[in-house]
Order: structure tokens, then C-alpha cells, then sequence
């Protein structure tokens, strides 16, 4: 796959497509194992929706706030400048804090808050790594890969906690669920570390 798809004029980074079709894929999967009222579903929409508009406007207006200047001097480079590694954090950290406060504002319970996040990362995490092509370290015998393939021991981690996820009764109400989930997920990302890198 190319590094840019053109669509007429238009030029789109397969990687934001990677990133789009994630995003799509993990509240796919949220709403799948939802089981909660629709009243309260829709709080977390809201929730998921104000988060990701806030990561995207301080992320691309990430170069304007570290250097002001840029407003007077080439105003329209804040539509075509990336907003790089500092802007990724700088969103990250308005969205988390954002969240934090909406959720303690409307009083949504915070196990639901953080298992509906769960549920969105590991669909997003499985539909990236479809498309995502990532290798380790040489492998010492010989088979069908010469080196570690990360992706599909990442698809499969994804796969298993899914089905998890799923089996289990009223998944994202549960009050246990993020210890489990970071105790399980844990475990098997320093198991792919220490296979793979």
C-alpha cells in the first residue's frame, strides 16, 4: 500500500485511512458489547465525540500555541502545518482532561466511562494491526516468516481479549473490568516484547 491515495486532486495518507478505519472499528465494537441504556450510550458518544473534536483542534493548532507568532506572520500555515509529536501530547492531554471532567460533571459512573474506552482501544487496536505490517527480530528457525511478525501476535492478543470481553456478562458495567483488562493486556505485551523485539 501506497503512502498517499489520490482521489482526484485530492491526496489522503493511507495512514490516516489506517487511523479513520480504527477509530470506526473500535466504536463498532463498543456498541456491539454495550448492554447499558441508550440514555446513558449516548452520554458516552458525547464523550467520545468532544474528546476526539478537542485531540484534533489542539492538535492542529499545536504550532500556533507554541509559537504565537505564526498567527501574524503566516496565518494559513496553521491549516498545512502538521502538528506534530508536541501537538499528539498536548491533544492527548486536553482530551483526557476534558473527558475527566465531563464524566465527573454528568455523573456517569467512571467503570463504564473506562470500560467503554477499553472496549473502542482494543477494536481500534485490532483494526490497525490488520493493515499495519510490523517485524521483529530475526527468527532462529526456520519458517514461513524470516522475522517475528508483531502484527499478528498483536491481531491475535486483540482476538483473545475480545472474546473475552465478550463472554464475559455485562462487560462494560462491571466494576473489575479495567483490572482485568490491564492485567491481562500487560502480561501479553511483555510476553510479544520478549519474544519479538
Amino acid at each position: 500500500m501506497g503512502d498517499v491515495i489520490a482521489i482526484g486532486p485530492l491526496l489522503i495518507r493511507t495512514s490516516w485511512m489506517i487511523w479513520f478505519a480504527a477509530g470506526v472499528g473500535g466504536y463498532l465494537f463498543w456498541w456491539a458489547v454495550w448492554t447499558g441504556s441508550s440514555e446513558q450510550r449516548r452520554a458516552i458518544e458525547q464523550l467520545f465525540i468532544d474528546g476526539v473534536s478537542i485531540y484534533i483542534l489542539v492538535w492542529k493548532l499545536s504550532p500556533a500555541i507554541a509559537d504565537p507568532s505564526l498567527l501574524w506572520r503566516n496565518p494559513l500555515g496553521v491549516l498545512y502545518l502538521p502538528g506534530g509529536s508536541k501537538g499528539v501530547l498536548w491533544g492527548m492531554a486536553a482530551s483526557a482532561a476534558m473527558i475527566v471532567f465531563r464524566t465527573y460533571r454528568r455523573n456517569i459512573s467512571w467503570h463504564v466511562v473506562a470500560n467503554s474506552f477499553i472496549a473502542v482501544y482494543l477494536g481500534a487496536h485490532f483494526i490497525y494491526y490488520l493493515f499495519e505490517r510490523q517485524y521483529g527480530k530475526l527468527m532462529s528457525h526456520s519458517s514461513l516468516f524470516f522475522r517475528h511478525p508483531i502484527h499478528l501476535y498483536q491481531l491475535l492478543l486483540s482476538v483473545l481479549v475480545m472474546l473475552w470481553m465478550i463472554g464475559r456478562r455485562k462487560p462494560i458495567e462491571r466494576v473489575d473490568g479495567p483490572y482485568w483488562f490491564f492485567a491481562v493486556w500487560g502480561v501479553g505485551q511483555w510476553l510479544i516484547w520478549m519474544i519479538a523485539r
